[in-house]
């Protein structure tokens, strides 16, 4: 009986031994990424084609995205930050050159023209695979009588003047120091790539006077679609995350978009390769799968933002499930007299968090 036993006990073993080996033989692919950024069903498939198990990582700011990174807290393989993040990570070295020889579905001219007028613009072209592109916008409950008709006469002057708005609004303020004070400056008509310490000292000025009823990031379109709040700054991948969320729930809608178009931070996120990847091969082939274009066209109708890719986006067009959606103003920054935020240094970076602190107090 004991022989027995132990022979079982030994094909038990056997057998967990073999499994274990098996589960150790799948490659892992270490993904950092923003929330709800990106089709799981895409990253099944990739995962199903390579037989290997992808390890995301959700960071809520490019900062967070950055120490991560600076402290090599893992061995990512991918990340998708923005453009001012990517160049900060090349300047000091924390990027691998993109190996073009490995993307088969790679073509410089299948993004949107303006996307590679912006990725020339940041010098960040052998470094970044844009990934989705928007603008920033004013968010705003549309039941709150006035409201629109402010938001849309005024642009961004009602994120800095309450006169200009109904008496009762609630304003919200985007938490990130870089695109607060680029909001500031924009008011002010200063370039907000300016590294001057007379620029930042205006914004801050104008940020002093300001008493905000809410400082946030997602959870500020959170609050204006539930109405707890009236106007805010958000990105307009936000909203439609959002209107997307709505239409899917067959919610009523009551919140728009404003984006002033003569002069707005144009963004774009790019997948980019750090030097704490110890897999570049396979990070390349996860960035061809999602270049793929019916791999793309999934991931963007899943995630609700805009496509770098031009036929995908023509595409979405065709769909008339999300005419809303990709027709509506917002949507397409192509109009829009455009910027992307520069990287401007460690000293900038750390005097606009400081004004940051200082305007919440």
């Amino acid at each position: 009986m004991k022989k027995f036993q132990k022979i079982v006990l030994i094909l038990i073993l056997g057998l967990s031994l073999l499994l274990v080996t098996g589960c150790t033989k799948k490659e892992r692919l270490y993904v950092m990424n923003w929330a709800q950024y990106m089709s799981k069903d895409v990253m099944k498939a990739f995962e199903k084609e390579y037989n290997v198990r992808i390890v995301e990582d959700i960071a809520e700011s490019n900062e967070l995205m950055y120490t991560r990174i600076s402290t090599n807290a893992q061995p990512y393989d991918v990340m998708i930050p923005s453009d001012y993040m990517i160049d900060r990570l090349r300047q000091e070295g924390l990027l691998q050159k993109i190996d073009f020889t490995k993307l088969e579905n790679y073509s410089h001219d299948k993004f949107a023209p303006k996307v590679n007028e912006l990725l020339a613009d940041t010098g960040l072209g052998e470094y970044a695979v844009p990934y989705f592109w928007g603008s920033l916008g004013i968010m705003y409950n549309k039941d709150k009588a006035g409201v629109e008709d402010a938001v849309k006469q005024h642009g961004w002057k009602v994120l800095f003047e309450r006169n200009l708005l109904p008496e009762g609004t609630k304003v919200g303020m985007y938490y990130s120091s870089r695109d607060v004070i680029a909001c500031a400056q924009m008011y002010l008509n200063i370039d907000f790539n300016s590294t001057a310490d007379a620029d930042l000292e205006a914004a801050k000025n104008l940020l002093l006077q300001q008493n905000y009823d809410m400082w946030g990031t997602d959870d500020l379109k959170e609050a204006i679609a539930a109405k707890n709040l009236d106007v805010a700054l958000v990105y307009s991948g936000d909203f439609f995350d959002t209107v997307y969320n709505y239409l899917y729930n067959d919610m009523e809608i009551t919140f728009d978009m404003y984006v002033p178009t003569e002069l707005n931070n144009v963004w774009f996120d790019s997948m980019v390769i750090p030097t704490t990847s110890k897999n570049p091969d396979l990070a390349h082939k996860f960035i061809d799968f999602f270049l793929e274009h019916e791999n793309a066209l999934e991931n963007a109708f899943e995630v609700g933002y805009c496509p770098s890719l031009q036929a995908v986006y023509e595409e979405m067009l065709l769909d008339e499930e999300i005419q809303v959606v990709v027709t509506h103003p917002a949507y397409l920054p192509d109009e829009v007299n455009g910027v992307s935020y520069h990287y401007l240094g460690a000293d900038v970076s750390t005097k606009m968090d400081n004004i940051l602190n200082e305007v919440r107090k």
